[in-house]
């Protein structure tokens, strides 16, 4: 009995392993098979992947052709279009100045009284230019002189309620009027031309006119519109002429009126004391002055403003009458000291000055006459100093 039971526990145990041998097997199997399956669908997931990027990629550059295809098409018809509108637009152009060629050829006769009236008609304009420039010259001009009048008359205005203001000095008028009286002369003449060639024009107008083929001639209509229109510029030029020397008149005599107040209040030093403040700068620079070592030269010499020969001053305080060789003039104190200072470097100690308050002006000589023939005598034998390069010749006249 013991054996059979030992032999039945055996043999169940024996089922038993072989049971669980079995499930193992299965067990072991199945995850191989869930392993294969699992590689071969990512495999498969792997190569669809790759298939998609591939047939993105083949599409994208698809897409990109067709896109820069559509683009070069675009671009070519809009040059297309640009390229037509733009010879569309030079051959209206051409066309436009053949017409207008065309249409002066044909308004313009042949014959030698319309050639003539072309030609003076041309002149005529060329003259009007140079009018309005020297008009607007002259009227430059008339507005300086104005400001100059504005300026002295404000500065004795406020003088006269106590307020001071350093004296501007008086600008050299003499340069200034002969500008004016050159454009003035220039404007008359230039007036007195466009005058005969209006005239001239007109004549020829009038001949033609006889002799045209028919009262309504185009060309001589024309003609007599712009004769008409040169006959009004010119009458506004002459009258723009007179109004400017009118102003201009006006403003000169106002001039020498507040020049005439300034002087009477006299807002400089007392006379004596400015002459003798004068004379101690002058005995200064002679007595301390050396001789300049160097060769000084005209160009080391600061003249001033350039003066016109043979100047009359009148009323001149502590100067005598006579003919006067003047060296330089200068308003500024600093620069009437440089040039006797460089003066007696150069070698001359008889320099001298005088003051014209007339003119807020220093003029530096070294030689007076009483006569004008040795004055000029003078003048013509200067020699090569170089001090001397502007000499001029100023005469006192004193009551």
């Amino acid at each position: 009995n013991k054996a059979k039971a030992e032999a039945l526990a055996a043999q169940k145990a024996a089922e038993e392993k072989a049971k669980a041998d079995a499930l193992a097997k299965a067990k072991l199997d199945a995850e191989n098979k869930a392993k294969a399956e699992a590689l071969v669908a990512q495999k498969a997931a792997e190569e669809k992947a790759k298939a998609d990027a591939l047939a993105k990629a083949k599409l994208d550059a698809e897409n990109k052709a067709k896109a820069d295809a559509l683009a070069a098409q675009k671009a070519a018809e809009e040059k297309a279009k640009a390229d037509a509108l733009a010879k569309a637009k030079l051959d209206a152009e051409n066309k436009a100045k053949a017409d207008a060629l065309a249409a002066q050829t044909a308004a313009t006769p042949n014959d030698t009284n319309a050639k003539e009236m072309e030609d003076l008609a041309k002149s005529i304009e060329e003259l009007k230019r140079s009018q309005q420039e020297l008009l607007k010259k002259f009227n430059d001009m008339v507005a300086i002189k104005e400001k100059d009048l504005k300026d002295l008359k404000e500065e004795n205005d406020l003088s006269e309620k106590g307020i001071f203001r350093a004296p501007k000095p008086f600008k050299s008028a003499s340069a200034e009027n002969r500008t004016i009286e050159s454009l003035r002369q220039q404007i008359a003449d230039i007036n007195q031309k466009q005058n005969q060639k209006i005239k001239e024009l007109e004549a020829l107008s009038a001949e033609r006119n006889k002799k045209a083929s028919t009262k309504n001639d185009a060309f001589n209509r024309m003609y007599q519109s712009t004769i008409s229109q040169l006959k009004t510029e010119q009458s506004n030029a002459v009258q723009t002429n007179l109004n400017l020397i009118a102003s201009l008149e006006k403003i000169n005599t106002e001039t020498e009126i507040e020049k005439k107040r300034r002087i009477k209040r006299a807002s400089f030093e007392n006379d004596q004391a400015k002459y003798d403040k004068d004379r101690a700068v002058l005995n200064e620079i002679k007595e301390k002055t050396p001789f300049s070592a160097v060769p000084l030269k005209a160009e080391d010499f600061d003249f001033g403003e350039e003066q016109s020969n043979l100047q009359i001053l009148k009323n001149v305080n502590h100067a005598e009458n006579g003919y006067y060789l003047i060296l330089a003039a200068h308003s500024d104190i600093s620069k009437r000291n440089q040039f006797l200072t460089k003066t007696v470097a150069a070698g001359q100690s008889n320099i001298d000055f005088f003051y014209d308050v007339n003119t807020s002006k220093y003029f530096i000589y070294y030689e007076k006459f009483d006569d004008l023939e040795a004055a000029k005598r003078a003048l013509k034998a200067k020699g090569s100093k170089p001090y001397n390069g502007k000499l001029f010749i100023v005469r006192i006249e004193n009551n």
